[in-house]
């Protein structure tokens, strides 16, 4: 027999797919402020946000009349025509938010708009208003959020405990708080202020107020726009990296969003800079023409789609990949990385990220007061007026360097008015090489050199059995090579940049990669397979005069990317005047 359920069964319902856990209910409601114009917005929680969740703004607030209609589901001041859809420029517009909460909660909600003199006060409990009344309060709307499933318990009990389920509040704060830094953000869990931000704009000092100066100092600026297209980010230095992508933010027109098209774009613009397993710390606010975009996917508005993904992903990736030219992202040794076993280990520890537990003594004075510290600071940061990015991140120019010397035969010392390099001469040698081998590869011209004796190579059967799929490549990358008959092959000519010895072994070392996966018809799989193949280069230890120094750092300098090999090894290093008169005392 078929029914129509009762309307506060359909409304558990479609609150499910709203409302899945406290966080929910969180970010529903500051979307709400910030779309209401609010420049303070404070978040309460207790418990994890189980039993209370306060939000508190200073916007438009509800006309009186208008009150309970906010409660209805589909009710909504954001869009009212079909056409609206196209282009939202709001964060909420599905008029499902109250409606859902209210379904599974009991909410109180006090509202009031400037040309009121008096407020409206409303009760909701199960999708029913218990007291519609006038009551006294500040211009702005403070909803009150209390015993979230009480009427839901198959959902209530796959709640996290109360401290996971606080940190995704403060971790869903940390991020909207970067995504608006003209609005002030005050987060509380308990009678604990985690965080406050200053509400003055500035984006970095906020990823320092919240994640602290660990996360927040050294970043890399980013800031470019073209095609309807604005980026804004900061972005860590190659040698600064994760092992997740815990600190990748990503923001699109305001809101918060997982997107695979950014962290495809990211892993891009970090090609060769990382080793495998590493992320990038990364803070992208992207802005672009609402009607290129889709945020009418799923009820949570966690994801989006976008009209062209490699269009924007071209852009991302181009913007910051042309950040990390500039001279920040040299990698800069420090007295703390000397002292550290491995310099590429960067944990990053959030700071105050751990909610407190009711029966947890801590140093509230201690933990307010070091907030404030940060707070002060990042904010001082602020007054001043923040430097163009070409100021702050100016392209690195080889022509200010004066070679000094090498040691160890394997590191070439150079220095500029306010910094000491060394450069890995075999890292940059396979960077060279690498370079080399692939514009040979992608040119239609091939520049070879003919050998006075050719060349033989025997390879095993499956590599022969599979020339089909791989000899054209070899031959774009410069070499006259063809099958003499039983699993050998002729090499007659070998590409114009390499030595014979070099050719040999670069042959010999492809024809061993081959015998694992022959097919390099994906472009990216032979990328791999030549970087993993650059071992003819110039090795440490190899003694190099002054004239092959210096050729090798034009040959460094002509690269597209000369600050790391192929495998993500950085090819120099930086050393700062200060650091070096800090080590000796002397500052």
């Amino acid at each position: 027999m078929i029914r129509v359920l009762d309307k506060h069964i359909a409304d558990k319902i479609a609150a499910g797919e709203v409302i899945d856990r406290p966080v929910s209910i969180v970010k529903e409601l500051v979307e709400n402020a910030v779309d209401a114009g609010a420049d303070s917005i404070t978040v309460e929680i207790r418990e994890g946000g189980r039993t209370y969740i306060r939000v508190t703004d200073n916007g438009c607030g509800i006309p009186s009349e208008e009150a309970e209609t906010a409660f209805m589901r589909h009710a909504t001041s954001k869009i009212s025509t079909e056409q609206d859809l196209d282009r939202i420029e709001t964060l909420g517009f599905r008029g499902e938010a109250l409606a859902s909460i209210c379904a599974v909660a009991r909410v109180e909600l006090i509202t009031k708009t400037a040309d009121s003199k008096s407020g409206r006060r409303l009760v909701v409990e199960s999708s029913r208003v218990l007291e519609n009344s006038a009551t006294g309060c500040p211009d702005g709307t403070t909803v009150t959020v209390r015993d979230l499933f009480f009427n839901v318990p198959a959902r209530y009990k796959f709640l996290a405990t109360d401290a996971a389920e606080a940190r995704r509040i403060i971790d869903f704060m940390s991020r909207i708080a970067l995504s608006y830094p003209d609005i002030r953000f005050n987060m509380i869990n308990g009678s604990t202020t985690v965080f406050t931000t200053s509400g003055k704009g500035n984006i970095l000092a906020n990823i320092i107020s919240i994640y602290g100066k660990d996360i927040g100092e050294g970043l890399i600026p980013v800031e470019k726009s073209a095609g309807g297209f604005t980026l804004k980010a900061h972005v860590s230095s190659p040698d600064k990296t994760l092992p997740s992508r815990s600190r990748q933010i990503f923001c699109v027109n305001g809101r918060i969003i997982a997107s695979s098209v950014l962290e495809r774009a990211l892993d891009r613009a970090y090609a060769e800079r990382m080793f495998k397993g590493r992320f990038p710390i990364a803070f992208l606010f992207l802005a672009m023409p609402a009607e290129k975009l889709d945020v009418n996917i799923h009820p949570t508005k966690k994801q989006i789609r976008f009209d062209n993904n490699s269009e924007v992903e071209d852009f991302v990736a181009k913007a910051i990949k042309d950040a990390l030219m500039g001279e920040k992202a040299v990698p800069e040794v420090s007295k703390s990385t000397i002292m550290e076993d491995d310099s590429f280990q960067y944990d990053a520890k959030p700071v105050r990220q751990k909610p407190v537990e009711p029966q947890e003594q801590v140093d509230i004075k201690s933990f307010l007061t070091t907030m404030r510290h940060d707070i002060q600071e990042a904010e001082e940061k602020q007054e001043k007026p923040e430097p163009s990015p070409a100021i702050i991140n100016k392209p690195f120019d080889f022509d200010d360097l004066t070679i000094i010397g090498a040691v160890f035969n394997t590191y070439i010392l150079a220095q500029d008015d306010d910094c000491f390099y060394m450069i890995d001469q075999h890292a940059a040698h396979e960077r060279v090489f690498y370079e080399k081998l692939m514009a040979q590869y992608r040119s239609a011209e091939k520049v070879s050199q003919p050998m006075l004796m050719p060349l033989s190579f025997s390879v095993s059967s499956d590599v022969s059995a599979t020339e089909d799929a791989w000899i054209e490549d070899v031959r774009a990358m410069g070499y006259d090579i063809e099958f003499f008959g039983n699993n050998t092959y002729i090499v007659r000519e070998i590409p114009a940049f390499m030595e014979m010895i070099e050719a040999e072994e670069f042959l010999k070392d492809l024809f061993s990669e081959f015998g694992e996966k022959p097919d390099l018809t994906n472009h990216s799989t032979l990328d791999k397979i030549i970087t993993r193949s650059c071992k003819s280069a110039v090795k440490g230890g190899d003694l190099l005069d002054s004239r092959e120094i210096e050729a090798l750092m034009d040959q460094l300098k002509a690269c597209e990317n000369p600050f790391s090999c192929p495998h993500g090894r950085p090819t120099f290093i930086k050393m700062t005047r200060y650091h070096l008169e800090h080590m000796f005392k002397r500052a």
